[in-house]
């Protein structure tokens, strides 16, 4: 008797425990590592290759183009595509391509304008590049007054690409943390960003890119997140600057200590420094130094997954600079 009233305890404890985890996470068919591709320009150089290779990392997001607000006055499009990517065919090999198209909360609105054209683009870009894809996927910071518009879109979007590419074409969206609290989008799933959690333009705000705290915020509306998800880690650093009155001025997005002259930089405490008059400045300014430690990336995954289960992940970005910043037993670490 008292065997079977232990077994049956442990039983109750592995279904309590089971039921902390999203029931979606298992509707998702894994795919393998990947990573994203953000820049105008796809080419991989022999370094590229040899960490998609050493992480066994078959498919990459292409970030194709955005869609913005028009800014020529001599078109009467609402909206048109900026900051399209040029591929190198040679890069492609057998790589996994999805597209991605980011667009902007303001364009989002005008949807109706572009969504026919939008389809036709990225069909146009494939057949010129030789690149067979079975999906896209659209990026947008949609909040609760844009959300009727991203959702409508998407149910829209899809026969769109069916006409063109003369198939069914998988859509998947990208998902932020504040997200996680409404309904999501009808695709087939979602990549959850795991970063850009703060305010960068918050001169108090210690790192806006990933910090643990505000992802346990949101990590616990995973439990009942009607969506299948992978997870994007953050792998990129940049620096935040503010004048003299700690207002925000811009951000830079280069690597620390590439654009500021060293003599002129002042560490304060931990990743604030300020910069001295130069020329005919006349104020100092501060700089926000922000990059993520491999300690904080696993803690927030960990996270994450203590609510929803183990995830696909997805790296952002494929860039050398910004990589070398990890050991390979870290990057091995963020994919596990």
């Amino acid at each position: 008797m008292k065997k079977c009233i232990a077994f049956c305890t442990l039983l109750l404890v592995c279904l309590v425990g089971c039921q902390q985890k999203n029931p979606n996470n298992n509707k998702l068919k894994y795919s393998g590592n990947a990573v994203y591709y953000w820049q105008t320009w796809f080419s991989l150089d022999e370094q590229n290759t040899e960490f998609l290779n050493k992480n066994d990392i078959r498919t990459i997001y292409l970030r194709f183009f955005d869609v913005d607000i028009n800014p020529t006055e001599y078109s009467s499009d609402k909206c048109a595509p900026v900051a399209t990517v040029n591929i190198s065919e040679e890069s492609l090999g057998n790589l996994n391509i999805v597209p991605v198209i980011f667009i902007t909360p303001a364009a989002i609105k005008e949807y109706e304008s572009f969504t026919d054209n939008l389809a036709h683009r990225v069909y146009a870009m494939c057949v010129k590049n030789k690149i067979s894809i079975d999906e896209v996927q659209f990026d947008c910071d949609w909040t609760e007054s844009t959300k009727n518009a991203y959702f409508q879109f998407i149910k829209e979007i899809r026969p769109a690409l069916k006409e063109y590419f003369k198939k069914d074409i998988a859509i998947s969206s990208t998902i932020r943390l504040h997200q996680l609290m409404q309904e999501p989008p009808a695709v087939d799933y979602g990549v959850l960003m795991c970063y850009n959690t703060g305010d960068f333009k918050d001169f108090k705000t210690d790192n806006s890119i990933l910090d643990v705290k505000d992802v346990e915020k949101y990590a616990k509306h995973l439990k009942k997140y009607a969506l299948p998800l992978k997870l994007a880690l953050p792998d990129f650093s940049w620096d935040v600057e503010f004048d003299g009155n700690h207002q925000f001025v811009r951000l830079n997005r280069g690597n620390y200590g590439e654009e500021y002259d060293s003599t002129h930089l002042k560490h304060l405490k931990g990743n604030m420094y300020a910069i001295s008059p130069v020329g005919e400045e006349e104020t100092t300014k501060f700089i926000r130094h922000e990059v993520v430690s491999a300690e904080t990336i696993l803690k927030s995954k960990a996270l994450v997954e203590k609510y929803y289960g183990n995830m696909p992940i997805v790296l952002y970005h494929l860039d050398n600079k910004q990589l070398s910043k990890y050991s390979d037993d870290e990057i091995k670490a963020f994919f596990d």
